[in-house]
């Protein structure tokens, strides 16, 4: 049986690559996201680092 190809950033970075005007919405998402204005609650970005720490195996 194959296993499943592990994910990584390289599909997105190729979909922003491929596809106009995907880099500039993407970059604009998250200075909003963690910008110290409060854009989003600290609770907010707490949960998106943790999230996103386990989706990339990262030891938080």
């Amino acid at each position: 049986m194959k296993s499943r190809p592990k994910l990584s950033g390289a599909p997105l970075a190729y979909v922003l690559h491929k596809v106009e005007g995907t880099t500039d919405s993407y970059q604009s998402f998250g200075k909003a996201l963690w910008a110290e204005e409060g854009s989003a609650s600290a609770v907010l970005k707490e949960l998106v680092f943790l999230r996103s720490s386990i989706v990339n195996e990262c030891d938080t």
